[in-house]
This record gives structure tokens, sequence and C-alpha cells, in this order.
């Protein structure tokens, strides 16, 4: 268990405190290591700025003090992989965390201190999170990474059933509301997203593919949509939305993926056919339509 013991100094286990700083290296070293599978120095390096001689003496010390069994060394990989008896001490291992680790954007999710707020309170909304299966976002990170074959198992609005398929996933998006995985699909013969929440059962990885992100044209396709307010509103409310959004020429343009456009319209709630919907529905509309159709056929 991890507590403060005085500002900026954290008791990681008996007998051993850390800088915050150096807390936030054990926590990516056990990030890196399990998600992806394999750690080296560069991800210290790169991450936090540090040389590469910090960073050794940040992994040695992890592996002397914090845990000795947690990780191994593959000499084929050159670098360290967890052991089948990875234990977190600084993660929870939780899908959720991994994947808010890659919605953030940033380096590392948390590796700044904590800001002290006073005055004031906040809160966001008590949004209930999809469950994930931590292991089949590491069966699904490993297949990409290996560009391999995914053994199965899902369910969906037209299959509520489980059934098995055979994908090989690219990449994984996160949208505001779900997360999923951009795969080819080998039952449809067709590059297709899968949510991460509705994989079943064990997953297992197959043989390597030779179906690639490269041969995925709607994720390399991009398009700009051009957003402006919704006519039907008064010139009031027009010129309070195009302040809102920053417009310039009472326009903002989003370049997105093709694969990746019936997300962002939902995001903003965007109807192209606005024309039918109750004035209020929406406050933007797509000055494009005709365009962006093209993407969501």
């Amino acid at each position: 268990m991890i507590c403060c013991k005085k500002r900026h100094i954290l008791c990681v286990k008996e007998g051993i405190t850390v800088k915050w700083d150096q807390h936030q290296r054990f926590r990516l070293i056990e990030l890196i290591a399990y998600w992806e599978g394999r750690l080296t120095t560069n991800h210290l390096c790169e991450s936090f700025g540090i040389g590469r001689q910090q960073a050794s003496k940040d992994i040695n010390f992890y592996i002397q003090h914090i845990s000795q069994t947690n990780l191994e060394y593959d000499k084929s990989l050159k670098g360290y992989v967890p052991s089948g008896s990875f234990k977190p001490h600084f993660i929870t291992g939780e899908a959720q965390e991994f994947l808010n680790l890659l919605a953030s954007q940033e380096s590392n999710s948390n590796i700044f201190s904590p800001m002290e707020f006073t005055g004031g309170t906040a809160c966001s909304l008590p949004i209930p999170t999809r469950h994930v299966n931590p292991e089949h976002v590491r069966k699904i990170l490993l297949a990409a990474k290996s560009q391999s074959r995914l053994d199965i198992g899902y369910r969906s609005m037209s299959q509520p059933e489980s059934e098995g398929r055979v994908i090989v996933p690219h990449s994984i998006v996160c949208t505001p509301l779900r997360w999923h995985v951009r795969a080819y699909c080998e039952k449809n013969g067709e590059f297709r997203d899968f949510l991460l929440s509705r994989f079943e059962g064990e997953l297992d990885v197959l043989c390597n593919s030779d179906k690639t992100q490269e041969q995925d044209a709607k994720w390399h396709d991009i398009v700009d949509i051009e957003f402006s307010p919704d006519p039907r509103l008064s010139q009031e409310q027009q010129n309070m939305i195009r302040y809102e959004y920053d417009m310039t020429d009472g326009k903002f343009v989003i370049a997105c993926r093709s694969a990746l456009v019936r997300y962002i319209l939902f995001a903003l709630n965007v109807f192209l056919e606005y024309e039918d919907t109750p004035l209020g529905r929406q406050q933007l509309v797509v000055l494009n339509r005709e365009e962006v159709f093209k993407h969501l056929v």
C-alpha cells in the first residue's frame, strides 16, 4: 500500500520511501512492462527526460527493493518482460487505468505532482464505464504489435450471443463513451470496429497475418469536416456559438479519419439531415455534408 509520509515523499514499502518523481518512474515501469510486455531504459529516458544511467538505476532499484520477481530480462528482446507472477505495486492492473493513459495523450498519466486546489469545488459526471477485461486488452496489444490474427469471442447488437471470430487488430480508439479496436474481420472480409467491452472468453493469438493497417483505406483517408452554427438559430444565438467554438469565418474544421467520422458527429450531437430535427436539438451543422456522408456508408 502506498501512502504519503510527508509532502512529495511516499512510502512504497515498509522502510522504503521515495520522492514523487521517482515514484512516477516506478509507476511507468509497471505500466510499460505489464501492458506493452517489454520495458527498456528508453521508456524512462524519453518520458521523463532523464539520462540512461539514471533510468538503469531506477530499474535496478525497483528490482532490488520493490519486487525481485516482477521483471525478467529477456536477452532476445533486449528488455525486461513481466514475469508470470507479476504483482503490481504502483498500478491497479485494471484495463480502464491503461485506457485512460492512452486517452490522456500525455507522455504519462499523472506524472506531475498533484496540484493543490484551494477554494471552490470541482466535480465530474458519474458516467459508468463499460467493463473491459484487462487480459483482453493485453492480448489485443500483443496481436497488434506482432500483426497477428486473434481468435475471439464477441457479442454485437445483431448477434447478442457470443460467437467466435478471427480478427487482425491494428489500433485502439477512444471515443467519448467507449473504447473499440479497429481490426480486419475475417468473417466479413473488411476492416471494422469492435467494442472492447463486448469481447468474451479467452483470446488466443494465432499466426501472423498479411492484413495490415496500411490496407485499411478508411483509416488513412482523412476528411475535413466543416462545422457552423445551425442556421435556424437566431442571429444572436449563432454569434454565441461562433464565439463559443472560436470559429473563423463562421466555421471551424476538424480533420478526421474516415473510419472515425460517425464518432465525431455523435460526440458533437450533429445530425447531417438537420432540417428534420427539432430546433435546438443540435447547435452545429455540417457545411460539407454531401462529402461527409460518403464516409458514413
